[in-house]
Protein backbone atom coordinates (compact mmCIF):
# COMPACT_ATOMS: atom_id res chain seq x y z
CA UNK A 1 0.00 0.00 0.00
CA UNK A 2 1.07 3.54 -0.71
CA UNK A 3 1.49 6.04 2.06
CA UNK A 4 -0.07 9.35 0.89
CA UNK A 5 1.81 11.29 3.55
CA UNK A 6 5.15 9.85 2.43
CA UNK A 7 4.30 10.58 -1.21
CA UNK A 8 3.40 14.14 -0.31
CA UNK A 9 6.68 14.59 1.57
CA UNK A 10 8.62 13.18 -1.38
CA UNK A 11 6.82 15.55 -3.78
CA UNK A 12 7.47 18.55 -1.53
CA UNK A 13 11.15 17.60 -1.37
CA UNK A 14 11.30 17.46 -5.18
CA UNK A 15 9.72 20.89 -5.64
CA UNK A 16 11.65 22.52 -2.78
CA UNK A 17 14.35 23.54 -5.26
CA UNK A 18 11.80 25.58 -7.22
CA UNK A 19 10.23 26.98 -4.06
CA UNK A 20 13.63 28.30 -2.97
CA UNK A 21 14.29 29.67 -6.47
CA UNK A 22 10.87 31.38 -6.56
CA UNK A 23 11.37 32.93 -3.13
CA UNK A 24 14.70 34.33 -4.31
CA UNK A 25 13.37 35.87 -7.54
CA UNK A 26 10.33 37.20 -5.65
CA UNK A 27 12.71 39.08 -3.34
CA UNK A 28 14.73 40.38 -6.29
CA UNK A 29 11.54 41.53 -8.00
CA UNK A 30 10.31 43.31 -4.87
CA UNK A 31 13.65 45.12 -4.51
CA UNK A 32 13.58 46.17 -8.18
CA UNK A 33 9.97 47.35 -7.88
CA UNK A 34 10.89 49.53 -4.92
CA UNK A 35 13.92 50.93 -6.75
CA UNK A 36 11.90 52.30 -9.69
CA UNK A 37 9.22 54.23 -7.77
CA UNK A 38 11.05 57.54 -8.15
CA UNK A 39 11.85 56.90 -11.83
CA UNK A 40 8.13 56.63 -12.49
CA UNK A 41 7.40 59.92 -10.76
CA UNK A 42 6.57 58.73 -7.28
CA UNK A 43 3.98 56.47 -5.80
CA UNK A 44 0.61 56.42 -7.54
CA UNK A 45 -1.38 53.80 -5.65
CA UNK A 46 -2.61 50.70 -7.45
CA UNK A 47 -1.62 51.96 -10.91
CA UNK A 48 1.92 52.41 -9.61
CA UNK A 49 2.05 48.94 -8.05
CA UNK A 50 0.67 47.25 -11.15
CA UNK A 51 2.96 49.21 -13.48
CA UNK A 52 6.02 48.23 -11.47
CA UNK A 53 4.88 44.59 -11.46
CA UNK A 54 4.41 44.76 -15.23
CA UNK A 55 7.86 46.27 -15.81
CA UNK A 56 9.53 43.69 -13.59
CA UNK A 57 7.61 40.81 -15.19
CA UNK A 58 10.17 40.61 -18.02
CA UNK A 59 13.14 39.61 -15.91
CA UNK A 60 10.87 37.52 -13.69
CA UNK A 61 9.43 35.46 -16.56
CA UNK A 62 12.89 35.19 -18.12
CA UNK A 63 14.15 33.67 -14.87
CA UNK A 64 11.23 31.25 -14.76
CA UNK A 65 11.78 30.22 -18.38
CA UNK A 66 15.47 29.64 -17.71
CA UNK A 67 14.56 27.47 -14.71
CA UNK A 68 12.06 25.44 -16.76
CA UNK A 69 14.71 24.76 -19.41
CA UNK A 70 17.20 23.25 -16.95
CA UNK A 71 17.08 19.51 -17.64
CA UNK A 72 19.06 18.73 -14.51
CA UNK A 73 16.31 20.13 -12.24
CA UNK A 74 13.60 17.73 -11.04
CA UNK A 75 10.76 17.33 -13.57
CA UNK A 76 8.20 17.97 -10.82
CA UNK A 77 9.86 21.25 -9.90
CA UNK A 78 10.00 22.34 -13.54
CA UNK A 79 6.31 21.49 -13.92
CA UNK A 80 5.45 23.70 -10.94
CA UNK A 81 7.60 26.43 -12.52
CA UNK A 82 5.60 26.11 -15.77
CA UNK A 83 2.36 26.56 -13.82
CA UNK A 84 3.81 29.58 -12.04
CA UNK A 85 4.92 31.08 -15.36
CA UNK A 86 1.42 30.64 -16.79
CA UNK A 87 -0.09 32.26 -13.68
CA UNK A 88 2.43 35.12 -13.90
CA UNK A 89 1.57 35.80 -17.56
CA UNK A 90 -2.14 35.73 -16.74
CA UNK A 91 -1.70 38.10 -13.80
CA UNK A 92 0.41 40.44 -15.93
CA UNK A 93 -2.31 40.59 -18.61
CA UNK A 94 -4.91 41.42 -15.95
CA UNK A 95 -2.62 44.09 -14.49
CA UNK A 96 -2.19 45.64 -17.94
CA UNK A 97 -5.95 45.75 -18.36
CA UNK A 98 -6.57 47.38 -14.99
CA UNK A 99 -3.60 49.78 -15.10
CA UNK A 100 -4.53 50.98 -18.60
CA UNK A 101 -8.10 51.60 -17.42
CA UNK A 102 -6.98 53.59 -14.40
CA UNK A 103 -3.88 55.45 -15.63
CA UNK A 104 -5.89 58.43 -16.88
CA UNK A 105 -7.25 59.00 -13.38
CA UNK A 106 -3.75 59.90 -12.16
CA UNK A 107 -2.71 63.52 -11.65
CA UNK A 108 -1.41 65.08 -14.87
CA UNK A 109 2.20 65.05 -13.64
CA UNK A 110 2.18 61.27 -13.20
CA UNK A 111 -0.23 60.34 -15.99
CA UNK A 112 2.26 60.94 -18.81
CA UNK A 113 5.08 58.95 -17.21
CA UNK A 114 2.89 56.00 -16.30
CA UNK A 115 1.09 56.03 -19.67
CA UNK A 116 4.38 55.97 -21.54
CA UNK A 117 5.75 53.19 -19.34
CA UNK A 118 2.62 51.09 -19.82
CA UNK A 119 2.47 51.59 -23.58
CA UNK A 120 6.17 50.77 -24.03
CA UNK A 121 6.00 47.66 -21.86
CA UNK A 122 2.78 46.51 -23.53
CA UNK A 123 4.43 46.66 -26.93
CA UNK A 124 7.43 44.67 -25.71
CA UNK A 125 5.22 42.24 -23.80
CA UNK A 126 3.05 41.43 -26.82
CA UNK A 127 6.14 41.03 -29.03
CA UNK A 128 7.74 38.70 -26.53
CA UNK A 129 4.73 36.68 -25.33
CA UNK A 130 1.95 37.30 -27.86
CA UNK A 131 2.13 33.82 -29.35
CA UNK A 132 1.98 32.18 -25.92
CA UNK A 133 -1.05 34.09 -24.64
CA UNK A 134 -4.53 32.62 -24.54
CA UNK A 135 -7.53 34.25 -26.17
CA UNK A 136 -8.76 35.54 -22.80
CA UNK A 137 -5.33 37.05 -22.10
CA UNK A 138 -5.38 38.80 -25.48
CA UNK A 139 -8.90 40.06 -24.69
CA UNK A 140 -7.69 41.45 -21.36
CA UNK A 141 -4.90 43.37 -23.10
CA UNK A 142 -7.25 44.61 -25.81
CA UNK A 143 -9.86 45.64 -23.24
CA UNK A 144 -7.28 47.68 -21.37
CA UNK A 145 -6.10 49.38 -24.56
CA UNK A 146 -9.65 50.19 -25.66
CA UNK A 147 -10.47 51.64 -22.25
CA UNK A 148 -7.27 53.70 -22.31
CA UNK A 149 -8.02 55.02 -25.83
CA UNK A 150 -11.58 55.86 -24.85
CA UNK A 151 -10.35 57.88 -21.86
CA UNK A 152 -7.75 59.68 -24.00
CA UNK A 153 -10.29 60.50 -26.71
CA UNK A 154 -12.82 61.66 -24.11
CA UNK A 155 -10.24 63.97 -22.53
CA UNK A 156 -9.37 65.50 -25.92
CA UNK A 157 -12.94 65.94 -27.16
CA UNK A 158 -14.13 69.53 -27.35
CA UNK A 159 -16.67 70.42 -24.71
CA UNK A 160 -20.07 71.53 -25.93
CA UNK A 161 -20.83 73.39 -22.73
CA UNK A 162 -23.02 70.71 -21.24
CA UNK A 163 -22.59 67.38 -19.54
CA UNK A 164 -24.15 64.22 -20.92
Amino acid sequence: MRDPNAERQQYLALIQHFTDFRDNIDQERAAFNTSIIDKLGGSAGEVDRMTRDIISSFSYTKGLTHYINQDNYPAEAREVAKEHLADTLDKTCQQFKLALREVNSLPTTQRKTYSEALKATLETFTEQYGKELSESQHRALQGGLESYQYQVNKAHSPSRGFSP
